[in-house]
């Protein structure tokens, strides 16, 4: 006879994957054992099973967790899986891997994320086998959700967490030194256009639409996504002129659209890049539309030109030209900013090579100018010069009236 109840949600059961891989196990052994000592003790103490007291834990965990309020993008959820899972792969921490402060921040961050989600996803599948009435799964699942949440407490919540200070002091301690994967630094010594050009055209098998992408970006600094997106070049009477849909847009932040110009230097700077892509768009058109196997390839053959060598590298370099020459809103629509103080994080203008001659950068939304900008020289050489002049002029008027002295009263 057919039964008319409805069947119970069939549930399955975590995957190795789940769980903590052996070599963390073993390295926070100690940590497990004490979380679950205290776990069976909270349920001792509450008069319920220590599944129940390992699922407060998890909850408090993850509500510490979404405390910071981060919103990450879904690119930067993207790149987030994929750094989590090369951890989980070399079964290491962000600070097993990280080689400087940024690296670990990012490491962290990614790891952080990722973790939080993947503990949030075991709750949710141990509460679904609870409702299936499937008691071994909701232990199992219960199980691997508790034990992440208690590594990822000892990394990133605890008081005594480790940080970057604890490595680089362990790396100071044994003559060590942090390598630089600073893309800043990679700028001021990035090769000039024409250099890398000429390195590009060394490499065996390197095709001419490397080389022109690779152009682009060592001469303007785009961004490598807008070049997905699409740029058109075009001709000027000694340069050229790049048209940028940009990337990074939303309704209040970036520049949907710029148009930047650039004329060349002496031969060996920027002279030869600047000719090969005028004759590029004489010959080929002005529209230049970049592959996401593009970017690999330019990313590598940047690599082999020179070690460090990155698209972003050269947008440091470009920003550092653009502050030297056209002042703070004039480098903001050259990077592809909406106000004036992003660009803080890229190059300085007293970095400036003068590889390429900036000569104009037009942005389709207004430049909002902040107060948060550090001051420039001119400006804490008046600041000190004020605050003199004002001592000098309290101490004059001090030295002008000297207190009167007071004399005892008659009869004292």
């Amino acid at each position: 006879m057919r039964s008319n109840s409805t069947p119970a949600t069939e549930t399955t059961q975590p995957s190795p994957g789940d769980g903590l891989p052996d070599e963390l196990r073993a390295r926070y052994a100690a940590t497990l054992g004490e979380a679950h000592a205290r776990a069976k003790a909270e349920g001792l103490r509450l008069r319920v099973p220590v599944g129940v007291a390992q699922d407060r834990a998890i909850r408090a965990v993850l509500d510490a967790a979404s405390s910071s309020g981060a919103n990450p993008s879904a690119d930067t959820v993207a790149a987030y899986r994929r750094d989590h899972a090369r951890l989980r792969a070399a079964v290491a921490t962000p600070l097993d891997q990280a080689s400087t402060r940024a690296h670990f921040d990012r490491l962290r961050s990614a790891c952080r994320w990722v973790e939080a989600e993947e503990i949030a996803r075991l709750r949710d599948l141990a509460e679904t086998a609870r409702k299936a009435k499937d008691l071994d799964a909701m232990r199992a699942y219960t199980l691997a959700a508790f034990e992440r949440a208690t590594v990822y407490r000892a990394q990133f919540l605890d008081a005594d967490r480790p940080t970057w200070a604890h490595k680089a002091h362990a790396m100071r301690a044994a003559g060590l030194r942090p390598v630089s994967k600073s893309k800043r630094q990679a700028g001021r010594r990035a090769l000039s256009p024409d250099r890398l050009l000429v390195a590009l055209g060394q490499q065996p098998g390197r095709c001419s639409r490397v080389e022109a992408l690779a152009s682009v970006i060592s001469l303007f600094g785009v961004r490598p996504s807008e070049l997905v997106r699409g740029v058109v070049l075009d001709n000027t009477a000694q340069g050229l002129r790049l048209g940028v849909a940009g990337a990074k847009v939303d309704a209040v932040r970036g520049q949907p659209l710029r148009v930047l110009e650039v004329e060349p230097t002496r031969r060996g700077q920027s002279a030869i890049a600047v000719a090969f892509l005028r004759a590029h768009v004489d010959e080929h058109g002005g529209e230049l539309i970049a592959t996401p196997a593009d970017v690999v390839a330019v990313r590598r053959a940047m690599r082999q030109a020179q070690p460090g060598l990155s698209p972003y590298a050269y947008r440091h370099a470009r920003a550092s030209d653009a502050k030297a020459s056209q002042g703070r809103a004039g480098a903001a629509a050259w990077l592809g900013h909406s106000n004036d103080k992003t660009q803080q994080g890229y190059g300085h203008a007293r970095s400036a090579r003068g590889a390429v001659a900036i000569k104009a950068a037009q942005a389709s939304r207004p430049i909002r100018q902040t107060k948060t900008l550090p001051l420039t020289l001119a400006q804490r050489f008046a600041q000190v010069a004020a605050r003199l002049a004002s001592r000098s002029s309290s101490q004059s008027a001090t030295n002008a009236s000297p207190p009167r002295r007071r004399l005892p009263r008659p009869g004292w």
